[in-house]
């Protein structure tokens, strides 16, 4: 699921790329607003989708919790990039923590307002990535989590 203002053509061709690399069918669905949540499920549903890669996006994350409970409604197990996502129903998330993505955001705008050339600014990568797993979801959705992958968990939602 994606949200087309905010998602460029590189990042859908690099994850259909994975996919097709993985032998994964992919389905992508775009959603423009909160309307477009229930049917983007449905359509997920109706083509058989197994689980649900919910990209990051201002819309996206804005309406977490409506997305998770669509997750658990369509029992369609879903991951996202920040962990607020998990904790209001996904599956799991896999991504950097807003703080310190905050916090690189402001050393940049710093470097800017001090008069830098944003061209010139060194692009920086988050200093960790973050797992968290929403077992309480699993359960609602009806999967069991691999207890290997639960002790790779940076944290285990219960």
């Amino acid at each position: 699921m994606r949200d087309p203002a905010s998602s460029t053509e590189a990042r859908v061709n690099a994850i259909a790329e994975m996919a097709r690399t993985l032998g994964i069918e992919l389905q992508m669905v775009d959603v423009e607003s909160p309307a477009d949540f229930a049917a983007a499920f449905a359509a997920f549903r109706e083509g058989g989708a197994e689980g649900l890669d919910i990209l990051g996006s201002p819309l996206l994350a804005n309406f977490q919790r409506e997305l998770g409970r669509l997750s658990l409604e369509y029992k369609l197990p879903a991951i996202c990039q920040f962990r607020e996502m998990a904790e209001a129903g996904c599956l799991a998330s896999y991504g950097v923590k807003r703080p310190e993505m905050h916090a690189m955001v402001a050393v940049y705008v710093d470097k800017m307002l001090k008069g830098a050339n944003p061209g010139t600014i060194v692009a920086q990568q988050p200093g960790a990535i973050e797992l968290v797993i929403n077992l309480k979801a699993a359960r609602k959705i009806g999967i069991e989590i691999p207890t290997s992958v639960l002790a790779r968990a940076d944290e285990v939602i219960e």
